[in-house]
Parts: C-alpha cells; sequence; structure tokens
C-alpha cells in the first residue's frame, strides 16, 4: 500500500477513531447508550464455474473478514469498515486489504446529513440495485455500490429525498499479494492505471477526478416503498501519457424504480454512461480503438470495459413467511443485468442470478446459481465488458453457496 494511497480513507479512519474516544467513557458507563458499535464479520465461499475444468467439483474458501466501527450520538455520526480477502487457487490464489469506507459527518435538526470521507456514491436504485451476493452488471461497470473520496450532503427524509456528492478522488488503492495489480486492490471498481503483468498491457493511465453526482426520489406511498427516481453524474477523466496529462469527461444518467406490494419486490433500473478518453493509438490491445474502451480496476485486478454502453436491471423478490427449523428470512429472488454496447463490433454483456438468503442468528447464508456470458465473473472472457470473441459466445454457470458470521 502506497502511503498516499492508504492515506485517503485513514484521514477518515483516524477522525472516527477521534469522535469514538469521547464515547469510551459513556461506554464504561452505560454500555447499551454507548454510540459506539465495533462489530465485523467472516465469510466463506463454495463455488463452482461451469467452464474451470481444473476443478470440476468446485472449491472451497475464506471469501472476507472484516471490521466495522460506527458512531452515532444524534449528532455525531461516523462509520468504518476495513476488509482483507483471500482467495484459494480456484479463485486466483491471491490475498488483498482495502478500507472498504470511512466517514465522518454531522445529522442536523432537520435530520438531513453530512458525510465527509471515503462513502457511497448515491446513484440510481439504493442501498443495492440487486438482491444477490454478486451484485449486477452495473457494479462492476462502477455505478453499483461505489465509494468514492468527497463529502455527500442527504436531504431531510420526506415524499421527496435528494442527493449531492461530490468527490474530487476516488477511494484509492491498498496492498494485496504479488499477483495482483497494486492500482487495483480496492473495493469499488474504478478507472485504473492498466497493469503490464496482472492487467492487458495497454499503457492507459487513467484516473477518476473531481465527480458530482445527484440524485432525487419521490416516494408514492406514506411507507416509503415505492418510489421513482433519477440520478446524474459528471466528473474527469485524467488521461495521463509519457509526455502530458489531459482531462476528458465521463457522464452517467439513470432512472430507477423500486417497489412492491405484500411479499413481493420489484427493482428496475435503466442507465446510460459514456466515457471520452484521449488515448494514443498505442494504448490498446488486440487491435483495438484505444478510446473504444476505458480500464476500470477492482478486487486486485483491471479489465477493459466499453467505453459507452446502457445498463439494465430489472430485479424480483418474494419474501417467505415463517421458519424451517432455526433458519428465517428466506428471501426467494431473480435478478437480471444487461450491458448494451454503444460500440461496433461489442456484443452485449448479460448477467442473470436466481437465488435465495435467509438466516440463523447472527450467521447470513446465500445460494446464488448464476449464469450470463462475455463477463470476467461469469465465463473466461476476461475482456468480456468490452470487446469479446467468438469463442465466448455461450451461456456459462457459476454456482456460489455462502456462509457468513456477523458480529
Amino acid at each position: 500500500m502506497s502511503d498516499k494511497n492508504a492515506s485517503y480513507g485513514g484521514v477518515a479512519l483516524a477522525a472516527l477513531l477521534l469522535l469514538s474516544g469521547g464515547a469510551a467513557a459513556a461506554e464504561t458507563a452505560d454500555t447499551a447508550a454507548s454510540p459506539l458499535t465495533v462489530g465485523g464479520a467472516i465469510r466463506f465461499n463454495y463455488i463452482h464455474k461451469s467452464w474451470q475444468d481444473a476443478y470440476p467439483n468446485g472449491f472451497f474458501g475464506l471469501d472476507t473478514a472484516r471490521l466495522d466501527v460506527n458512531y452515532d450520538d444524534g449528532t455525531l455520526i461516523g462509520s468504518a469498515q476495513y476488509r482483507y480477502n483471500r482467495f484459494p487457487k480456484g479463485q486466483g490464489d491471491y490475498w488483498q486489504h482495502f478500507l472498504h469506507h470511512g466517514w465522518v459527518g454531522m445529522r442536523f435538526a432537520d435530520k438531513s446529513t453530512l458525510h465527509v470521507g471515503l462513502d457511497r456514491n448515491m446513484f440510481g436504485l439504493q442501498p443495492f440495485a440487486s438482491n444477490n451476493y454478486y451484485e449486477s452488471i452495473a457494479f462492476y461497470t462502477g455505478f453499483e455500490d461505489k465509494y468514492d473520496l468527497g463529502l455527500t450532503y442527504a436531504s431531510k427524509p420526506g415524499p421527496v429525498e435528494w442527493q449531492v456528492g461530490f468527490y474530487p478522488r476516488d477511494g484509492g488503492s491498498y496492498g494485496g499479494g504479488g499477483n495482483t495489480a497494486s492500482a487495483a486492490n480496492r473495493y469499488s471498481y474504478n478507472i485504473v492505471p492498466d497493469d503490464d503483468q496482472q492487467g492487458y498491457g495497454t499503457g492507459q493511465r487513467d484516473h477518476e477526478r473531481n465527480t458530482l453526482i445527484g440524485r432525487v426520489a419521490a416516494h408514492l406511498d406514506s411507507e416509503g416503498r415505492n418510489e421513482v427516481g433519477f440520478s446524474a453524474l459528471t466528473g474527469a477523466i485524467r488521461n495521463d501519457t509519457r509526455s502530458e496529462r489531459r482531462d476528458t469527461r465521463r457522464n452517467a444518467v439513470a432512472v430507477h424504480y423500486r417497489g412492491g406490494a405484500g411479499p413481493w419486490n420489484v427493482g428496475l433500473e435503466a442507465l446510460r454512461y459514456q466515457y471520452k478518453t484521449s488515448h494514443r493509438d498505442d494504448q490498446t490491445y488486440g487491435g483495438l480503438d484505444a478510446n473504444s474502451f476505458v480500464m476500470l480496476g477492482g478486487f486486485g485486478y483491471p479489465y477493459p470495459v466499453a467505453a459507452k454502453g446502457d445498463i439494465y436491471i430489472a430485479n424480483v423478490s418474494y419474501d417467505l413467511p415463517g421458519k424451517l427449523g432455526p433458519f428465517s428470512g428466506f428471501k426467494l429472488y431473480n435478478d437480471y443485468s444487461v450491458l448494451r454496447k454503444r460500440v461496433a463490433g461489442y456484443k452485449n454483456s448479460v448477467q442473470n442470478v436466481s437465488g435465495m438468503s435467509f438466516s440463523s442468528g447472527k450467521w447470513v447464508f446465500y445460494v446464488d446459481f448464476m449464469w450470463g456470458k462475455h463477463h470476467p465473473y461469469l465465463s473466461p472472457d476476461g475482456g468480456g465488458l468490452a470487446s469479446t470473441s467468438s469463442q465466448h459466445d455461450g451461456l456459462t454457470r457459476r454456482i456460489n453457496l455462502q456462509a457468513g458470521y456477523y458480529f
């Protein structure tokens, strides 16, 4: 981990711990009333990939160990989470660690809030555009469950709510094994510099800068269960070359609907994005137009993503009542998402996840069956979110069974 990048999230984490210092005495006097809470989780996965002949029976291993710190005394608020991942051979045989988020803030008299630090981008369906563990294609293109460094303001709760955020920098990169790309050791999928050994060797050296996001959502009922919303994003892409530095733009808009009746829930989103770049002709691979894709990175590795595209998401879930022995909270779901690339010759990417989640005490379980194509997490097509080859046109499958203990 470089000192510079580590300091981005570290500032927020240190500030949170300073805030919580005042809570230590309160915790001693009255633990139940303490505004400081400390927790975490440890999660394990069994995974089977239909295209991975070397592991015909799948593989099992640690997914995540994490530490959570939260503070809320009614006015001062804060939250931080640090994660360690250790993946088995079938998953790449690597480890990494990173700050998932770390921010401090205030809740004002009207219940509006201001956060400063590494915080979630309020864009599209919230808090997630999916029900399953692996989320949607929007996650892998940087538009779901994404965190950047800056300020986020959320209006007071009401029939119409809005958020605005400004993020001068992304969340930074952290540490990982020698078989990872250092710039991609992070949670969120950001535009990152390519890596010659663990990436595609394009020589692209791009970064996200000065991202501005606005979101508004109107609740259609008094319970706030049904809502429609609109989101917009604009920001700079810093294109670094050997001799110069240029800033271009990236833009995105999305409309969404979240609703339900009884045990049924629905989530819909339509999103359009465009990344404008200024790459040299030689900053490419496989003879592709160097400005037809950008390099995104997260979880240790970068991969190319089409520079222009539309994402469509359609989710449905059903909450099962009652218990089965020690288990409860059963949710059945199907999450579908597709990336339609607006680049000539680039084929669509598809992801569908059918599954179920449930819990028992502090344990949470996911059972996911995934299928799709042209997707780095669903097929051998590592560059599938950009250009693809005919040998990867068929649908492939992934099974994920997860058990997580949250404390």
